[in-house]
């Protein structure tokens, strides 16, 4: 792996952001769009579209803080996500086409910021916490509806954060980040001597677990909270570290179904650079090559993903 130190909220401009499909212009160029949540100087949030040609193509107004935001293709919609403990999310047209659509959890749950539309962009879910029972919940809304809430699965752990789907367009993959926290307690982990972090594979449509691993003994401080698809379902997942901060850990792991988690060593420059802490990863279209952002080491890291460094 080879760390790059920068600047991390100026090089992506906002605490979480999404590549949007890629569009040819007229002159035979690929206009690149992006999607963000950010915080401005007064303090307001907002989520917000980029073009790499055009500068700023849409300011869509949030009620509080985002954090992750996920793109349906099939409606053209965009979904904003509240920062945990947060319950609101926000769907909006970039192109300004159709007004912006406010949807909420039910009382008893919030979001965790993240989200995933099926394969046919009729239906969303999303991680969510059942903090009155500590469960883990994915929460599915129908996109036709409003995005009105018709159901929820069990994540299979606490604090379930990133969610992606596989190439079958059944299988969802959470993390489950294994730290309990209560909007009682704002942001306050209630469990750090007990949690269990682990990566669950569900069927989207039965809410049946397929599959479900661990992190246990010297691994155990350590939350899954990131993840991406590479090729061949290959997952790419980081961690925060909860445990001392003088201890050195890997922070970034791979897994396909049906086998062990693995974890990559990282040299020792690279450990460094992100400081116990995974903020965010993504995997380029090709599925080979992973991108590595840490917050809290303001570093960014690309490795390959099939050579493993």
């Amino acid at each position: 792996m080879h760390p790059m130190v920068i600047d991390r909220r100026t090089f992506i401009g906002g605490l979480a952001t999404s590549l949007l499909p890629g569009t040819a212009t007229a002159d035979g160029s690929v206009e690149t769009l992006f999607a963000s949540n950010i915080v401005e100087r007064d303090g307001a949030s907002a989520a917000v579209a980029y073009s790499s040609q055009r500068g700023l193509l849409h300011k869509q107004p949030l009620p509080g803080r985002g954090h992750d935001l996920t793109y349906n293709r099939t409606v053209g919609l965009l979904v904003a996500f509240a920062r945990r403990p947060g319950n609101f999310a926000v769907a909006f047209d970039h192109k300004k086409d159709r007004p912006p659509q406010r949807f909420t959890t039910p009382k008893n749950r919030h979001f965790y910021g993240h989200g995933v539309f099926s394969a046919d962009g009729r239906l969303l879910y999303t991680t969510e916490n059942d903090f009155e029972n500590a469960v883990g919940i994915v929460g599915v809304y129908d996109v036709a509806a409003g995005f009105k809430r018709i159901g929820e699965h069990r994540s299979y752990g606490v604090g379930p954060h990133d969610i992606a789907v596989l190439s079958d367009g059944r299988t969802l993959v959470v993390a489950n980040g294994g730290i309990e926290t209560h909007p009682d307690s704002g942001r306050r982990p209630l469990n750090i001597a007990t949690m269990q972090s682990s990566l669950a594979y569900i069927d989207r449509e039965t809410g049946d677990l397929l599959e479900r691993y661990e992190l246990a003994g010297d691994r155990q401080k350590l939350s899954i909270r990131h993840l991406d698809v590479a090729q061949n379902d290959t997952i790419v997942f980081g961690c925060q570290f909860k445990g001392p901060k003088w201890e050195t850990v890997d922070l970034i792991g791979l897994h396909q179904r049906g086998r062990e988690l693995e974890f990559l060593s990282g040299v020792p420059e690279t450990n460094r650079a992100l400081r116990q802490y995974v903020s965010s990863i993504a995997v380029d279209r090709a599925g080979e090559v992973a991108g590595v952002t840490s917050s809290r080491g303001q570093a960014v890291i690309y490795f390959d993903v099939g050579q493993r460094k």
